[in-house]
């Protein structure tokens, strides 16, 4: 040990030196690669790199694809127009028919089971026929655009397909290999038909947040189960699609929401700055905007604001925060011992999680948390609760009593409710309507953990339950009261799930998510088909859309 301090007290000034060489070289190392991913995140965005790294070839059966670095995103208007260049390149560079036309999968990246299709020697109505060994076909009919442009659906993941076209007295056929999904997800789903002698409607099945955070795409069944379309997002699982002009308009991450045109082209790309996004949004078609429940970043609480965004302007703009609102129940939240949804630890004491529009400035709410349907007046201009729908024991311990309105016959209230809907018909008097939820009959409220459950028999835990229910309820605003008119019912989800009534026949489309399945009902809630999946988890909500003037 002597020997060894001093050869280390005659040589300290080289190790000194050696270890700032080290220094030095580990820190032009590190400046290196910081200044390399600057430059590659540089040339990510930049459109002269991108235009030269995106090609669209030809494979062998006469399908073109795209070629492109996968750092690449496609989430970038410059991306989208770059694509639409290079087809129109390839438009212009051939003549193209029904017997030889331009076939492109997924340019645009938002539909991975889709396939672009160009000719110009028709001018007849379009229908097209896809044939899988194994599977259900899928037929639609398409009118004639004057574009010549198309987008076809319905080709199997992983599948050799077979793609009939017929226009007028023409018809020719295509064999195309439809790339495998990168999800884990569903081709076929399990079907289980009930007794119901009502038929299912014509459409799609839209599952929605499938495994939450494990896939988040959208994913589109047909009637018969089969996965017919995938809808590609980044991080979100997208909470509805809306549609208006001949667009979807569905968030494709946290904070931002996407205008796709029947070609699947990104038209626009809207950023929520500040706030990110969860559970809903609504379309406030009289002023041309979104409605959306949203968390605000930088604060102590989650889920209890309420923004609308312009889509005309992409101006943000916060109406409701209601902390302002109901104070009390604010002040009377627990905060939880360990981390929340989303991995913080901010307060999530409300627990906000569907929306629907009344009138021209009114809105009513769901909260999990509560257990309560909230009806806020004036929520654009001078928002105040005009009542709670809810057992009278969640407003014990605060003033909101007087906010109640009062039952009208014996039935358990709503507990952990999701998706509540406002609807009304010719058959109400003024100042009647109905509002319809999925009731998950759920007990479940962190923030209050000494609540008394008692006034909810028949209510279940997180992880074990009886039955879930449809319920809709007919408000009377001329003397305050509630009553159910028609419950039936589901199975059983604990959280997250939804109901949707569909305009043309009544169907009910249920989307049960902690049972992994979702069903399409008749107006009496007799079951006509349940599918079932396989998740991880579950899926957050399902849906069921006609996509008019987008696939037809």
């Amino acid at each position: 040990m002597k020997k060894i301090g001093q050869f280390f007290k005659k040589h300290w000034k080289k190790f000194l030196l050696a270890i700032i060489i080290i220094a030095i070289i580990a820190g032009i190392i590190y400046l290196s690669f910081r200044a390399y991913d600057r430059y590659q995140k540089n040339l990510l965005t930049d459109p002269a790199w991108i235009r030269e790294n995106v090609e669209l070839v030809k494979n062998d059966e006469g399908v073109y694809e795209v070629k492109k670095d996968e750092d690449i995103s496609i989430f970038s208007e410059d991306y989208q127009n770059i694509i639409e260049e290079k087809i129109d390149a390839l438009k212009d560079s051939a003549d193209y028919t029904l017997e030889n036309p331009l076939l492109i999968h997924n340019p645009y990246g938002t539909g991975s089971l889709s396939y672009y299709l160009y000719y110009t020697d028709s001018d007849k109505t379009l229908d097209y026929k896809i044939e899988t060994e194994g599977y259900s076909d899928f037929e639609k009919e398409i009118s004639h655009k004057d574009s010549n442009e198309y987008q076809l659906i319905g080709f199997v993941p992983g599948e050799t397909n077979t793609l009939t076209l017929k226009s007028g007295d023409e018809e020719h056929e295509f064999t195309i290999t439809t790339p495998k999904s990168t999800a884990e997800i569903d081709n076929q789903l399990e079907i289980v038909d009930g007794d119901s002698e009502e038929e299912l409607t014509d459409g799609l099945y839209a599952v929605l947040g499938h495994d939450k955070n494990y896939n988040s795409n959208i994913y589109l069944y047909d009637n018969e189960g089969v996965l017919r379309e995938e809808f590609v997002l980044d991080s979100y699982r997208a909470d509805r699609i809306i549609f208006d002009d001949d667009y979807m308009y569905y968030a494709y991450n946290k904070k931002g929401i996407v205008k796709v045109n029947d070609l699947g082209k990104i038209e626009k790309f809207y950023d929520l700055g500040n706030y990110t996004m969860h559970h809903d949004m609504v379309y406030d078609e009289d002023n041309n905007r979104f409605v959306i429940l949203v968390n605000e970043d930088g604060t102590d609480t989650i889920e209890d604001i309420v923004i609308t965004l312009d889509l005309d302007t992409g101006k943000v703009k916060k109406i409701l925060d209601m902390k302002d609102l109901l104070p009390e129940f604010y002040l009377n939240a627990v905060k939880p011992e360990g981390k929340n949804t989303y991995g913080g630890y901010e307060l999530d004491w409300i627990h906000m999680n569907s929306l629907s529009l009344i009138g021209d400035n009114d809105i009513v709410l769901s909260s999990r948390e509560l257990s309560t349907i909230i009806y806020i007046s004036n929520a654009y201009t001078d928002p105040s609760v005009k009542y709670l729908l809810t057992d009278e024991s969640v407003t014990e311990d605060t003033s909101y009593g007087d906010l109640l309105y009062e039952k009208v016959g014996d039935f358990v209230s709503q507990a952990g409710q999701h998706s509540i809907t406002y609807y009304t018909d010719d058959d109400l008097d003024d100042g009647e309507y109905y509002l319809y939820m999925f009731n998950n009959n759920y007990q479940g409220a962190r923030t209050r953990p000494n609540f008394d459950w008692s006034n909810y028999p028949g209510t279940g835990t997180y992880n074990e339950g009886e039955t879930s229910y449809f319920y809709q309820y007919k408000v009377n605003e001329n003397d305050k009261t509630y009553e159910l008119v028609k419950s039936f019912s589901i199975p059983y989800s604990s959280i997250v799930s939804d109901v949707e009534i569909l305009d043309d026949d009544g169907n009910i489309v249920v989307g049960s998510g902690k049972d992994n399945s979702f069903g399409e009902y008749d107006n009496d809630g007799n079951l006509i088909r349940q599918f079932n999946y396989n998740s991880k988890k579950y899926a957050y909500r399902v849906f069921k859309y006609k996509f008019n003037n987008l696939f037809d």
